[in-house]
């Protein structure tokens, strides 16, 4: 079955996608050659700036995708009228570096039906470079259809139907997408074994150390005496540094309760199991069972 988001969703998506805030990223000399363009903002070189506790919210670092940045040296913050105040080469400049750099928020001209709502300053050869300006008067079908855009460029609504036997607090969350970024696999995991009266977090980007503190509180152990899943089993992923890269909750009959990324566009979905293996190639698998003493 194919799941698609909501119109509550997607209302929800439209008013967040872009963050309140516009960020700029620059490379080596952008600083220099804007030397008098830059009042009203804030100019801040990238180490300062992934430390700082205001950017590195997860509505930002999910929003610029700060992962696939590249070459940045210094970072702009702004406010959104900002970029419609300064000179229109100083506006283009800006933009096509967010190109350049492979700044989240840019998207294909293909998402955009009707591309003549795009001011062209924002039109870089085959992109669209996003501001929370320019997406505020934006007409609100248009940026319906993106979020619709977005979320399958992020991942395919693909899942499995709900099984009759499914935990009742994982009814309501199974194939269904979320509105809070940041929300993680681990989040989903944990949820899934925690039970009722845990919902809260599904809105945590849970953390390694903190996931398995919350196994084993909820009476789960590493269990390797075989590989053969049993139902309520927990399944992590981990590299060659032991880092946990994934983790998902074994429902029973070959199927995972999933979440495959962090953002609002990853949804909460039944998975076969050896679809969300592929998924995980090279990596070792451990086996968490609870164990009721």
């Amino acid at each position: 079955m194919i799941i698609i988001p909501s119109d509550e969703i997607l209302q929800q998506w439209v008013e967040d996608f872009v963050p309140k805030k516009d960020l700029f990223f620059l490379t080596e000399g952008d600083v220099e050659k804007l030397q008098g363009d830059l009042r009203n903002v804030l100019v801040m070189p990238i180490t300062e700036f992934y430390g700082h506790t205001s950017y590195t919210q997860t509505e930002f670092n999910n929003s610029y995708e700060y992962w696939n940045i590249k070459g940045a040296t210094h970072v702009i913050a702004a406010n959104p009228a900002w970029i419609v105040s300064v000179a229109e080469d100083i506006r283009a400049f800006l933009l096509r570096r967010q190109v350049e750099v492979e700044r989240g928020m840019v998207l294909p001209v293909t998402f955009f039906s009707d591309i003549s709502v795009v001011p062209g300053a924002y039109i870089i050869e085959d992109s669209v470079v996003l501001q929370r300006r320019m997406w505020e008067e934006l007409p609100q079908s248009n940026k319906k259809m993106i979020m619709k855009m977005v979320a399958e460029w992020w991942e395919d609504g693909v899942c499995e139907a709900i099984p009759e036997k499914l935990p009742p607090h994982l009814l309501t969350i199974a194939n269904t997408y979320g509105t809070t970024s940041g929300a993680n696999c681990l989040a989903a995991a944990l949820f899934a074994v925690s039970g009722k009266g845990s919902e809260w977090l599904l809105q945590e980007w849970v953390h390694q150390q903190a996931f398995l503190n919350g196994l084993k509180q909820c009476g789960y152990e590493a269990f390797e005496e075989d590989t053969q899943l049993m139902a309520g089993d927990v399944v992590a992923w981990l590299d060659d540094n032991e880092v946990i890269q994934h983790a998902a909750y074994y429902i029973g009959n070959g199927l995972f309760f999933n979440k495959q990324g962090q953002t609002i566009f990853n949804a909460w979905k039944i998975m076969k199991q050896e679809e969300l293996i592929k998924k995980w190639p090279g990596m070792r698998m451990n086996i968490y069972r609870y164990f009721d003493k």
